[in-house]
């Protein structure tokens, strides 16, 4: 399996989520600033209904880029937004013509930063649709067609733009995640794998399994033969977790010579299954380096998710399962009740 296939949405280390909360910030805060200057013009012009109504607006986005200035606003409340923002930009090309174009293309650059994924399409279409049907009555035919084709090339090079962010962040997180030595997800995003597996199966309503694994003995590996050689038995013991594990499971290296199983949509039953056909391929295969051939064990412990039960609570009844494991003589496979 690829070691970071299930963790690259974490929120740990989501490069684009922060990104897109700076963005949205200044699209607030600039979006109010903006608005604010257009009602204090359309008041000196004598305007003063629409100035009013301006700096409503105006202060209507100053309270929400104050509100979510930590965290992203809800989806409802950016659809309020561009909705608000789509509206005023069609009220400008019919009363500024051609002038009033030029504020599109901002807007739609906007909703790249304040749309997930599952709905970005929808809304950007809709954007679309409405700036379409205002300037084919606002412009004529010629520069209508022409400034369409260039929305679509804006909302084509957004798109790109997110692909690339999209890429770039599962890069980093596979680089800032894995452990160099074993190619498994660092200890430090243990916990954050955990909850993560258990929010999915309450969600699903499936249930999920988790192994801790721990080498025997294995300070006399290192005693014996040398860090190197341990490191190598580490790096191998790693590579067999992987090739006994499905591509949806999660290995965490979570000490030294420790390792952690997430295996989810699965029963204790199913689990243990694949935690025995781990050990197995621990203990019946020698780890060879050069000229040494030694062979080590394993011991594991085995729990499956209650729901409404704390992340800690699960991964102590794994421990305990394991500590049960290797006061009974290790090289075995004990399961949590």
């Amino acid at each position: 399996m690829t070691p970071v296939s299930t963790a690259q949405s974490s929120a740990t280390f989501d490069l684009w989520q922060h990104f897109r909360l700076l963005a949205m910030r200044t699209i607030y805060f600039g979006s109010g600033i903006v608005i604010a200057g257009t009602a204090i013009y359309s008041a000196v012009t004598g305007s003063w209904a629409a100035a009013a109504a301006l700096i409503c607006v105006a202060l209507g986005f100053f309270l929400i880029g104050y509100l979510y200035r930590n965290e992203l606003a809800p989806q409802w409340i950016n659809f309020l937004v561009i909705c608000s923002l789509g509206t005023l930009v069609s009220v400008s090309m019919k009363s500024a013509g051609i002038l009033g174009v030029y504020w599109m293309y901002p807007i739609l650059a906007m909703v790249f930063f304040m749309f997930d994924k599952t709905i970005f399409v929808l809304v950007i279409m809709l954007i679309y649709a409405l700036f379409a049907a205002v300037i084919y009555q606002v412009l004529p035919f010629d520069y209508a067609w022409r400034v369409a084709v260039s929305m679509l090339v804006l909302i084509g090079v957004g798109a790109a733009f997110l692909i690339m962010m999209s890429s770039m962040q599962r890069k980093l997180f596979a680089a800032a995640a894995t452990d160099s030595l074993t190619g498994c997800i660092k200890r430090e995003y243990l916990s954050d794998m955990v909850q993560q597996a258990m929010h999915k199966a309450d969600r699903a309503k499936q249930p999920v399994s988790l192994l801790q694994l721990d080498m025997d003995s294995f300070q006399s590996v290192n005693d014996r033969y040398g860090y190197l050689f341990g490191d190598k038995v580490l790096e191998e013991t790693a590579r067999r977790i992987r090739s006994a594990t499905r591509t949806y499971d999660t290995v965490i290296r979570s000490s030294g010579a420790e390792f952690v199983v997430i295996m989810p949509n699965t029963s204790g039953q199913q689990a243990a299954d694949v935690a025995n056909e781990i050990l197995d391929r621990i203990r019946n295969d020698p780890f060879s380096v050069k000229s040494l051939a030694v062979t080590v064990t394993a011991s594991g412990g085995l729990a499956e998710y209650k729901p409404g039960q704390h992340w800690g609570e699960w991964l102590e009844a794994a421990d305990s399962a394991l500590y049960q494991a290797k006061s009974q003589g290790r090289n075995r496979l004990k399961v949590a009740q």
